[in-house]
């Protein structure tokens, strides 16, 4: 029989792993092929939701459900301990987890995704709100509606992280909120960015900082977070300005699972070296590597991932099947944003076409709350 095993139950996880059990049906029923999930938790996110939920546009009930309904019934899903890595011996093509059981692979696709690092900063934990997991984002609603004046910092500490356009899509919401609210008059809005302009894209650059200087947005560009003082109520850049704040809306540091680091595969911030047209993890003919936890310089992103979806899955499935048709994955990303409470553009790019984001509208933003709204039926089942 040969094994198949998924690292990490995201999106990309899931997405990639039912595309390959929807691929070898046939060789899974008669008992020649196993595809198997490992995560930790029984539960799975839609973290795009958590912005909205910030805003108060989505529930948090409507942003996770069990792993097991999304995952098609050919997969087998193990999740707690015994789900959870401890460690990958590619050498072995073996996985070992917190029950002490060792998994041995033909196929090994490692989609662990980043992680929020709160306490790599000084100060950030006690000092930030943030939007990039549930909880946060659920307290962050509760202090947005209560805000009546004063000074909003829209910070980003470190790049890459997940979501990349999603500090545009705050700042710009939390504008049109106070404005709808009637008291934008009262609140400053200030967004700090590590690395010139508002964006990396030129295109996406150009439009949001014609965007911010229309609505009285302050830019503090090359402002890389050094320290938060939740006391003084001020963040310090490492290039030496410092800002006072009465509300600071970070996105944390991230990093590759740390089982990555310890596995020898990751960099310094457990990136893995991945092949950007096979995905294949560079040095490795049987794993690949995908969404958040490659280091390949595309956006960290769930689109990301389920494009790459469709080549990691087609390989793998080739690979079972002796078929030599091998397919490359051409850099495709597709993401909404936000640019208010009720209007929306997007980008949509690969490493050969820049995206050209349209003029935002109300029929961008209505694709995007359809798109959440239809993820669990259609898009994580993958039926589309």
């Amino acid at each position: 029989m040969k094994n198949v095993l998924v690292a990490g139950g995201g999106l990309g996880g899931t997405i990639v792993a039912n595309r390959i059990a929807q691929k070898v049906s046939s060789e899974i029923e008669r008992g020649e092929v196993a595809v198997t999930v490992l995560d930790r938790s029984e539960q799975h996110f839609y973290q795009p939701g958590f912005l909205l939920v910030s805003m108060g546009v989505m529930e948090p009930s409507e942003t996770y459900v069990q792993e097991r309904s999304v995952l098609d019934r050919h997969v087998r899903f193990l999740s707690g301990d015994k789900g959870t890595i401890t460690s990958i011996n590619a050498a072995d093509r073996s996985v070992s987890t917190a029950d002490g059981s060792v998994h041995k692979y033909d196929h090994l696709v490692i989609s662990t995704g980043s992680h929020l690092q709160f306490n790599e900063i000084p100060g950030f934990a006690e000092g930030a709100d943030t939007f990039f997991n549930l909880e946060n984002a659920k307290e962050m609603w509760k202090k947005v509606q209560s805000f009546s004046g004063g000074k909003i910092v829209v910070d980003t500490a470190l790049l890459p992280h997940k979501c990349p356009v999603a500090p545009l899509e705050i700042t710009l919401m939390l504008d049109d909120y106070f404005r709808k609210k009637g008291i934008r008059d009262k609140v400053q809005l200030h967004y700090c960015y590590p690395v010139p302009g508002v964006f990396g894209i030129p295109n996406v650059n150009r439009m949001m900082t014609r965007i911010f200087a229309e609505r009285d947005i302050s830019v503090h560009s090359q402002f890389t977070l050094a320290s938060v003082d939740p006391s003084a109520k001020k963040i310090t850049s490492k290039e030496g300005e410092s800002l006072d704040y009465d509300m600071l809306v970070s996105v944390p540091p991230h990093k590759g699972a740390d089982v990555i680091g310890s596995s020898g595969l990751g960099d310094r911030r457990n990136w893995i070296s991945t092949d950007k047209f096979t995905l294949l993890v560079k040095g490795h003919d049987d794993i690949h590597a995908m969404g958040d936890t490659t280091d390949i310089a595309i956006s960290k992103a769930g689109s990301t991932a389920d494009y790459e979806s469709y080549t990691v899955s087609h390989n793998v499935a080739a690979d079972i099947t002796g078929n030599d048709a091998k397919k490359t994955y051409p850099g495709s990303v597709f993401c909404f944003i936000a640019t208010g409470m009720d209007q929306a553009t997007y980008i949509k790019f690969d490493y050969n076409h820049p995206p050209v984001p349209p003029t935002p509208s109300q029929v961008y933003w209505w694709s995007k709350l359809a798109y959440n709204k239809l993820y669990w039926s259609l898009h994580a089942k993958t039926m589309i």
